[in-house]
């Protein structure tokens, strides 16, 4: 027992002048670079970056898909073999312009090749166009193309969060580290006095036996390991938060790889961000406005017309060329569909036009009309809600973003104050202490408060830069965003 109560001892002291942190010493590291390493290595910000140019590539296809568009067609071809060999086929080709009324032009013809005389034998060859005179077909396009934009526009967002957030987990992870070492500190001291007060109980020549010998001696025993338990923990962290920022650790001196110095920044005031860009309130606003646009869009009523020119038309007399004239009316919320449409053969001698007529109602649309409408008024009373919703909470966060912040000024300041004291004081005592004035354990008091209030400064800067982190993702920042994502 006296072999391991002297070894203590030996150990406490040489704990308490913490010489030992300058051994196995390896290079200190800035903020900079391990927060580049951590931000390189994050694997979340990477599939946050493939997911916005995979959303750019989706808008892209939704532009294509509902903008211009053109086909050719050869229809089916039949081929009949032998002596009577007759190649028969109905090529057509189409336009189709949906941001022009939804116009459209289409060209189709019905051809027969027979092989006996080497003839070709053209019928029904049409020219048509048409056009929307009355539809929702323009602004159901745009409100398709919006909600593509936007969410383009919403993974860019998340990968900008995804940067503060990942800085945010790197900022917790050094804070964390930096509170396990000053608990070391305030272990090292309780070790030192408890060991100064073990000697004491020594040299009363108290029984081993003694319930004040084991009391004195548990204590120092419990406080060494409580000391190399910190250490071993903070040891590990580093190592792990180190591999995160892609910085291999073999160093045995945590305190000397950590940073020493945060760079301290403003704290951003939550009232510099505009108002209309909080996430909650633009969010409610714009499902409020493209949901008001949706609804637009889907009219009651369609009208179109066409027009064109047919060749050869099978279906009149005589077979002649054709002007055609259609019109389609659907009335959505009764179910009702009327068309209509006329060929006048352009034949001199034949002028007796041929009508076309057609009429469908289906009755589930007329019976889901009201409900319809009352569907769309409740979701109307929802988005309004949703809206203040969001004004109250912006109100919310703003009275605890800004008594947060009078806490964190508060706290740097107190923090600068009591440095400054607990180094003076560290100073004096220093002197004091070379001349024999004071004991080492005061000494080695003042010497843990100032180490203990260095590191509370730097805990206190990086709270500063996460609560402006936390700021910066209430609102949207969308100035920020860089065709680069």
């Amino acid at each position: 027992m006296g072999i391991k109560r002297g070894f203590l001892t030996a150990l406490c002291v040489f704990l308490s002048i913490c010489e030992c942190r300058a051994q196995n010493a390896v290079q200190q590291v800035s903020v900079q670079t391990l927060l580049e390493g951590y931000l390189q290595h994050d694997l979340t910000l990477k599939n946050l970056s493939a997911e916005a140019s995979k959303k750019i590539l989706e808008y892209n296809a939704t532009k294509i898909s509902n903008g211009f568009s053109f086909k050719i067609e050869t229809g089916t071809i039949t081929i009949n073999t032998g002596s009577d060999a007759v190649a028969r086929f109905s090529p057509s080709a189409s336009l189709s312009v949906p941001q022009a009324k939804n116009f459209s032009f289409s060209v189709s013809s019905s051809v027969r090749i027979d092989d006996n005389d080497y003839t070709d034998t053209y019928s029904d060859t049409s020219l048509s166009a048409g056009i929307d005179l009355y539809s929702g077909i323009v602004k159901q396009r745009n409100v398709t193309l919006m909600k593509s934009e936007r969410n383009v526009l919403e993974a860019k967002r998340k990968l900008q969060n995804g940067y503060l957030s990942a800085e945010r987990d790197f900022y917790t992870s050094l804070k964390s580290l930096y509170n396990t070492a000053s608990e070391i500190s305030t272990a090292e001291k309780n070790l030192y006095d408890d060991t100064l007060e073990f000697e004491q109980v020594k040299a009363l020549e108290y029984e081993t036996t003694s319930p004040k010998y084991r009391s004195a001696n548990m204590k120092v025993i419990s406080d060494w390991r409580t000391v190399e338990s910190k250490r071993r923990e903070l040891e590990r962290n580093t190592k792990i938060f180190a591999n995160k920022c892609g910085i291999e650790y073999v160093g045995k001196n945590a305190l000397s790889f950590l940073p020493s110095v945060i760079p301290e920044v403003d704290a951003v005031d939550v009232l510099s961000y505009d108002k209309k860009n909080y996430v909650e309130t633009e969010t409610a606003l714009w499902t409020q406005k493209i949901n008001a646009l949706a609804r637009a869009a889907d009219t009651n009523v369609t009208l179109s017309a066409n027009a064109g020119y047919t060749f050869k038309n099978s279906s009149v007399k005589d077979n002649s060329d054709t002007v055609d004239a259609g019109a389609t009316l659907k009335l959505h919320d009764t179910g009702l569909a009327v068309s209509s449409g006329v060929s006048v053969p352009v034949d001199s001698s034949n002028h007796d036009p041929t009508y076309k007529l057609g009429l469908s109602f289906s009755p589930n649309p007329f019976r889901l009309a009201k409900i319809s409408a009352a569907q769309e008024q409740l979701e109307i009373e929802q988005e309004n809600i949703s809206v203040l919703s969001a004004q109250r909470k912006y109100d919310t966060s703003v009275i605890s973003q800004q008594t947060a912040l009078e806490d964190l000024l508060w706290t740097k300041k107190n923090n600068e104050y009591m440095y400054g004291l607990y180094s003076d004081q560290e100073k004096d005592l220093a002197s004091y202490y070379k001349q024999g004035f004071i004991s080492q354990s005061e000494y080695m008091s003042a010497k843990v408060n100032k180490e203990t209030y260095r590191i509370k400064q730097l805990v206190t800067a990086i709270d500063i830069i996460l609560y402006n982190e936390e700021t910066a993702l209430l609102f949207c920042r969308d100035a920020e965003i860089t065709d680069g994502h």
